[in-house]
This record gives structure tokens, C-alpha cells and sequence, in this order.
């Protein structure tokens, strides 16, 4: 793709975070209980998401189901910034994320005003504050996601879970709504272990640089499948996250096919 439609992509970007920006800052003005601002600007989040998935050519395939209107604990896989996009387009709800992305230009200002939770995964202290947050969240009837694999994997194959978020659901009584992300082509061609780095960003990887390939890109194709939903726990947290993971690796792994592999996505 030319640079000028990369360019064009990125001002559009540009433009459409700043109306999100504005448009959060208003809300906080707004007369309303808090748990009410915080819909409205989850909503704001969401629009955000899906016209930014329509910009960068993001196309979303679902699988399996959920109810709309029920809250959840979301736990996904996690390969990519892109990432947000694709879930945030689809349920409105907050994410937990590493301290550094309240930093990032825009997005970071626009997840703040989103109500993201942001944690410190080297404190103990800050991830029992965390876990107080996210009940809060999920109490005030607003669905949370979780990336607990703690950072982004190679789209090859997905890493352990942690398990310390997992106590959230435990102690709220909300249900865990596992959700696996497939990127299965790209510019209309199946991906393969050496084209999933254009969209997959890990490692040591350099943001901006991989941004600008990303908006070179005309069309990105995810799978997302939504296994069924996990209640009634009776497992502690660490036997509760292997469950989870199964359930996001088999969607992963097989939801469409016995033995799925990079490059034989539909």
C-alpha cells in the first residue's frame, strides 16, 4: 500500500482518538453516577473500536456465542496491540493493562478515560489493589478482560496463564467468558509462521515501526471464538486459570478444525 494511504490511515486514527478523547473528557462533567459515566465512556470505547478495525481493514469472524447483555470476566489470548481493537469492537468493557501503555500517545490517554485498570506486575500490593478494581468493575455490571498470559505472544503458540486475576471471578461470582484470537490471513492469504510477525508484536520488537508496516496492510482477517462461558467455580485460582486456558488454547488450536495450523485457517 502507497504511503499516502498509510498516512491517510494514521490521520484518520488521529482524528477519530481525538473525538474519542474529547468526547471522554466530557462525560467526566456529565451529572451522572459514576458506574454510569464509566458506561457511557466504555460505549465511546467500543465506537472507537470498531471504526478503528474499519480503518486498519481488520475483518472479524465469529464463532460460538455469548449474551450481550450478561457481564463476564473475558479471558483471551494475546498476540497483538490489535488485539483491543478486535475484542473492544465486539463487548463493551474495560481491560487490564501493563502500567507503561497509560503513557502511550492517545491510546493511553483514551484507555484512562475508558476506565482501564492499569497494574504493576512486579508488586504484590498493586495487584491486590488491582483485584479490588476489577471487582468493582464487575459488580457495577461492566465486563473486565484479562490478558493473563502477561505480555504478547509470537501468534505461534500461546504462553501459561498467570493465575492472579483469577481470583476476581472467584470472589464476584461472575462467570469467565474465554475468547481466542486467530489472525488467519492476511491481504487475502493464509498466514504462516513467516508472515505472522506483520501482525503479531512481541518480544523485543519496535512499536512504531511495526505500526507503520501494520497500516501497509489492506485487510487483516480474525477469527474470534467465544467457548462457553465457565461458572459455579470450585477450583482455586491456579486450577481455575489451567481450566481457562484449555478452554482459550482448544479455540486456538481447534475450533474449527482437529488439528489447526498457522496457514489452514478458513
Amino acid at each position: 500500500m502507497s504511503g499516502f494511504i498509510r498516512v491517510l490511515r494514521l490521520l484518520l486514527l488521529i482524528l477519530l482518538s481525538l473525538f474519542i478523547i474529547i468526547c471522554g473528557t466530557l462525560i467526566k462533567f456529565l451529572p451522572l453516577a459514576p458506574y454510569r459515566k464509566l458506561r457511557l465512556q466504555t460505549r465511546g470505547m467500543q465506537w472507537w473500536a470498531q471504526a478503528g478495525c474499519r480503518i486498519l481493514g481488520i475483518h472479524i469472524v465469529r464463532t460460538g456465542s455469548y449474551r450481550l447483555d450478561d457481564v463476564f470476566f473475558i479471558v483471551s489470548n494475546h498476540c497483538s496491540y490489535i488485539d483491543i481493537l478486535v475484542i473492544g469492537s465486539m463487548v463493551q468493557s474495560v481491560f487490564v493493562s501493563k502500567n507503561d501503555v497509560a503513557s502511550w500517545l492517545f491510546l493511553g490517554r483514551m484507555v484512562r478515560l475508558a476506565g482501564t485498570i492499569f497494574v504493576n506486575r512486579e508488586s504484590k500490593i498493586a495487584s491486590v489493589r488491582v483485584l479490588e478494581t476489577i471487582n468493582e468493575r464487575l459488580r457495577s455490571g461492566i465486563s473486565v478482560v484479562v490478558f493473563p498470559e502477561g505480555t504478547t505472544n509470537n501468534g505461534l503458540a500461546m504462553r501459561d496463564f498467570k493465575s492472579t486475576f483469577f481470583k476476581a471471578p472467584i470472589d464476584s461470582g461472575v462467570p469467565i467468558l474465554p475468547v481466542s484470537i486467530i489472525y488467519s490471513h492476511i491481504e487475502g492469504m493464509p498466514v504462516t509462521p513467516g508472515t505472522i510477525d506483520t501482525v503479531a508484536w512481541h518480544s523485543d520488537m519496535e512499536f512504531l515501526s511495526h505500526f507503520w508496516n501494520l497500516l501497509g496492510i489492506r485487510r487483516i482477517d480474525a477469527h474470534v471464538h467465544f467457548s462457553q462461558s465457565v461458572h459455579n467455580f470450585t477450583e482455586d485460582r491456579k486450577v481455575l486459570a489451567s481450566k481457562v486456558f484449555e478452554k482459550v488454547r482448544d479455540g486456538y488450536n481447534g475450533n474449527f478444525c482437529e488439528e489447526y495450523t498457522l496457514g489452514n485457517a478458513p
